[in-house]
């Protein structure tokens, strides 16, 4: 068999490169000055978790290698635990399988980094990682900052059953934080647990905290609707979408933070209305609905209209097509 002159022998120096910065990724260029010519093998023929312990010590000590002569020394002949120790001062149980389960390619620095915060911790997060086959980077970065919030683990177990993404676990776990001190955890636990969707959670939690004063008190038929529960209820009565959900927990928390108010007007038919703040000047009337969201009919709104004539601060508009309703309610 004859060869072609012509071919173009292979270059195993460029593709060993190739291949680091396939599995190095951001670490490519730290790790062949450390694992420099054929020592780069031992780099690539590494187990998952060892790389991964690797690129956790280059995580945490930056991006400056003062001596690569001694890094390559220490990382390659040091045991895992006490890499890990040397990069951020402990080895928490359960840290070098969890970067096994990491695959073979690095992950960003700020992950190793939440992986060390989350297991340091301990407590349901860290059990929560320590059982899953696959650890997620967002999932990750989202733990290490719940484990910074005074929640108890029988909230966290408790949100951990319902399987939701770690970002709305964080924003749930913030909620409850903030609430616990005042509403304690047993109420925070019954919230979690009447419902496993997050939205419905969400509404279930702020439904402990109280109203504040209406805008007005009431006028005739037209009732200030003042507690939480009255809301879900007038929603389950008119049978809208307050009554649970995204819509109730966007309601609930708008008229907690002063920016809305309902009202039922007890005449015939029945009619729900909600009130918008405008800035400093009062309020308006933004929404209007009969039962199963069915329009009012001009004779209604012309009695609820001569009810909140005793109301000068309340403004009624012509129906969503006014600027003030366009401005506040949206």
């Amino acid at each position: 068999m004859h060869h072609n002159r012509n071919s173009t022998p292979l270059d195993h120096s460029r593709s060993e490169k190739s291949i680091v910065a396939l599995l190095a990724r951001q670490d490519s260029a730290h790790v062949l000055s450390i694992w420099p010519d054929d020592r780069i093998c031992e780099y690539l023929l590494a187990s998952d978790s060892r790389r991964h312990t690797w690129h956790a010590w280059l995580a945490a000590h930056g991006t400056v290698i003062r001596n690569a002569a001694e890094t390559y020394q220490f990382l390659t002949f040091a045991k895992s635990r006490e890499v890990l120790t040397d990069a951020f001062g402990s080895s928490p149980p359960g840290m070098i399988s969890s970067l096994g389960k990491f695959g073979p390619f690095a992950r960003p620095k700020q992950v190793y980094i939440a992986l060390h915060q989350v297991l340091s911790a301990g407590g349901s997060l860290a059990g929560h990682v320590h059982q899953s086959s696959k650890i997620g980077d967002d999932e990750l970065v989202a733990f290490a900052s719940a484990v910074r919030l005074p929640v108890s683990n029988r909230v966290i177990r408790a949100l951990l059953k319902c399987k939701m993404p770690a970002q709305v676990l964080l924003e749930l776990l913030w909620v409850i934080s903030r609430l616990t001190p005042t509403y304690g955890e047993q109420q925070m636990v019954q919230c979690v647990a009447q419902s496993r969707q997050p939205a419905s959670i969400l509404a279930n939690l702020f439904s402990v905290a109280p109203f504040p004063e209406p805008p007005f008190q009431q006028l005739g038929s037209l009732v200030p609707i003042t507690t939480a529960e009255q809301l879900r209820e007038a929603g389950k009565v008119f049978n809208n979408c307050l009554k649970g959900g995204e819509e109730l927990a966007y309601a609930l928390a708008s008229v907690q933070s002063g920016q809305r108010y309902f009202y039922r007007w007890d005449g015939c038919p029945p009619t729900l209305l909600a009130f918008c703040r405008c800035g400093p000047t009062g309020w308006i009337l933004s929404e209007r609905a009969g039962p199963a969201n069915a329009s009012v009919p001009g004779a209604t709104m012309n009695q609820i209209s001569k009810v909140l004539a005793g109301a000068p601060h309340v403004f009624i508009g012509n129906g969503g097509a006014g600027m003030l309703e366009w401005i506040c309610a949206r």
